[in-house]
């Protein structure tokens, strides 16, 4: 019983250890100062480890956050997540629309960007998701359902590849 105790207990040493070691990346989180009265605010993060094992904190809402001002955006920066699709030859995107129709979504892919915009009424939404690999968008597939937006993009093989003559 004693070995059991002494593992959790190393389990929750860690898990404290790393929480205090993200503590200094959520100290400087500030509430804008200039917010206009009766205009939403939504500012939030999510965290997630990348493939370096590093945890990567996601901001989404719509609060500039690039800039000392801290403006209010009219659009929403979304959440999203980006996955590795099957067998690694495509891409998932997961994306939080709540309030808006599937007539109200554009989705648009340009050298591995790719880019959703929403509107209806006061839900406005805005994203460019940077993915850094050569994209298929003619054959991507997707689904809205329940505020929650899912692409699956095929990755491009190469169609520029040509062999070279050794001479």
């Amino acid at each position: 019983m004693n070995k059991r105790n002494n593992f959790i207990d190393r389990i929750f040493e860690n898990m404290y250890r790393e929480m205090e070691s993200l503590n200094s990346m959520f100290n400087n989180v500030e509430f804008p100062k200039n917010i206009e009265a009766g205009k939403p605010y939504f500012y939030g993060y999510t965290m997630e480890v990348g493939p370096d094992g590093q945890p990567v904190v996601n901001t989404f809402g719509n609060v500039d956050r690039s800039n000392k001002t801290q403006t209010i955006s009219e659009h929403r920066d979304p959440t999203v997540d980006v996955i590795d699709g099957k067998k690694g030859n495509s891409i998932k995107i997961i994306a939080d629309l709540p309030g808006v129709t599937k007539e109200n979504i554009k989705v648009t892919e340009n050298q591995g960007v790719v880019n959703i915009t929403a509107e209806n009424g006061d839900r406005k939404y805005n994203k460019n998701i940077p993915t850094g690999k050569k994209l298929d968008a003619e054959k991507s597939k997707a689904n809205f359902t329940n505020g929650v937006l899912e692409l699956e993009i095929p990755l491009r093989k190469s169609e520029d590849e040509k062999n070279i003559q050794i001479d």
